[in-house]
């Protein structure tokens, strides 16, 4: 990976609408999709007031930006390239489920310059698409990915989710070797995480975290068979494929959010948008900023930089505040097998992402 422009910004956009709510989904999302007029007029108005600069990485999330009504992300897009410069090669990824990721839909995307898309698909297996909420099949999920590469846009991603109700290893493996053999570029695989307040936490389902470690290990090995690097502990890439903008949030470099619940990094301080969709829809926005100096800074950079395979450097580790006496903590680390040092930089070995928690604050 190469060191992107410092004076270049990340640019996320939320979209909160779905047709349905997954059993899963603790995400702000709304199913009235009839708000969506109402909604990007607020978000035009918050991108005309706080983005700026020079943008190399725009990522439209949710919800579902593919269930937008037909010429809502054009006028989403038309509101930042009146305030921003958006450099000539920018990552600009748009997320969709494979349901609503149609024709339609792609062709006003490649319109707007999206040139990678990040389809939702969290498994292949037709029975656990179902138990979960999920509006696609596993047919209509690959014929997803052959409908986005049809329309020129090479760079695919697709996210998985591990420990799902009923899932076994052979879910995991066939998973792969479909994203593989469609070509997809990128795959995310996220342990599955229960929150309170979604239907399957209602449900009374916990995942068993033992064996969602063992699935994790089941996909990493399938993946790097299938010539998929891991660069950060949930994401894995064919070379050259790494999510641009997603290395923003874990280096720590500049990132502004517009919309309900997004988030930002500007200028040293976080913000975060109110959650309230309605709200949000009203004129409000930022509801809170914090300064990230000192302390904080320096544990944000351990904790985010060693998720990543590039990790930290091994000199801005001590000027931002770890004490000397951490040498000899690094050497012991080493020692172990758990950090390997290369051209200045710690990161974890192979072994050490299945205990990095424990790794991390032995280094903080």
């Amino acid at each position: 990976m190469t060191e992107r422009n410092k004076q270049s910004t990340g640019l996320y956009i939320h979209i909160p609408f779905c047709r349905s709510r997954c059993s899963y989904c603790g995400f702000v999302s709304c199913v009235n999709i009839e708000r969506a007029n109402d909604y990007v007029n607020a978000l035009t108005s918050e991108i005309s007031q706080r983005v700026k600069g020079n943008i190399d990485s725009i990522y439209v999330g949710g919800g579902t930006p593919s269930v937008l009504p037909a010429g809502l992300l054009g006028k989403i897009f038309s509101a930042v390239r009146k305030k921003a410069d958006i450099s000539k090669d920018c990552e600009i990824t748009c997320e969709a489920n494979p349901d609503s990721c149609t024709s339609e839909f792609l062709s006003e995307a490649t319109d707007c310059g999206v040139n990678r898309i990040s389809l939702g698909v969290q498994s292949l297996n037709d029975d656990i698409l179902r138990a979960i909420g999920r509006r696609h099949t596993a047919r209509v999920a690959c014929d997803a990915v052959r409908l986005v590469l049809k329309h020129g846009i090479n760079n695919v991603s697709c996210d998985m989710i591990l420990g799902l109700p009923e899932q076994t290893e052979n879910d995991v493996v066939d998973t792969v070797n479909a994203f593989a053999d469609l070509g997809v570029k990128h795959v995310s695989a996220y342990a599955l995480s229960v929150e309170k307040g979604t239907a399957m936490y209602e449900s009374g389902y916990k995942p068993d975290d033992d064996f969602a470690a063992d699935l994790y290990d089941v996909a990493y090995s399938e993946l790097k068979s299938r010539g998929y690097g891991r660069y950060e502990v949930s994401n894995f890439c064919v070379d050259g494929y790494f999510s641009r903008h997603n290395m923003k949030y874990w280096t720590r470099k500049p990132y502004i959010g517009v919309g309900a619940a997004a988030h930002s990094f500007y200028g040293g301080a976080r913000s975060y948008n109110t959650s309230d969709i309605s709200a949000y829809s009203n004129g409000k926005t930022t509801e809170q900023t914090e300064l990230v100096d000192g302390r904080q800074a320096f544990e944000e950079y351990v904790m985010l930089g060693l998720r990543t395979s590039d990790g930290i450097n091994v000199d801005d580790y001590f000027d931002m505040g770890a004490p000397a006496d951490k040498y000899r903590e690094i050497e012991r680390l080493v020692k172990e097998g758990f950090i390997k040092i290369a051209d200045k930089r710690i990161s974890l070995t192979e072994r050490a992402f299945y205990v990095m928690n424990e790794i991390i604050l032995r280094l903080i």
